[in-house]
This record gives structure tokens, C-alpha cells and sequence, in this order.
């Protein structure tokens, strides 16, 4: 999961590091991206996944900084 917009530079970082994980596992790893509220939407929507650990979020300093701003996140 991805809290920013397709083609940008956290994007192309998550689609290189999903193409290292799916030759590492063996299996395809599909990056989705979540854009909005400065990344809130994506970060907010990992934790309420299935607990499953076929969820995972590509984390930025923004993701750092809205856990001291806003409230509610977590």
C-alpha cells in the first residue's frame, strides 16, 4: 500500500521493492496506491487489513510526522 499517487518517486520505490520481494518469495507482490490526506488514507487502511501479513505499507516521513499531528492514527 502506497499513501501517494502512481508514478511518483515513493511509488516507483514501492514497485522496486515489490519486484525484489516477489523474486525473493516466489510470489507477486501488487503495489496499490492510496493517495490522499498526506498519505493518511493508505496508513489508515493497513491497520484494519485481515491480519493476515499480505498487507504491508510502504512508510515515509509523512507517515512519521501525521502520527505526531493528527490524532486518531495509528
Amino acid at each position: 500500500m502506497v499513501g501517494f499517487a502512481p508514478g511518483g518517486a515513493t511509488d516507483i520505490v514501492a514497485r522496486a521493492v515489490a519486484e525484489k520481494l516477489s523474486k525473493a518469495f516466489g510470489q507477486t507482490f501488487v503495489v496499490e496506491n492510496r493517495a490522499g490526506g498526506g498519505s493518511n488514507i493508505a496508513a489508515e487502511i493497513v491497520p484494519r487489513a485481515d491480519l493476515d501479513g499480505y498487507t504491508l505499507l510502504l512508510g515515509t516521513i509523512a507517515n512519521a510526522t501525521n502520527m505526531s499531528i493528527y490524532k486518531g492514527i495509528k
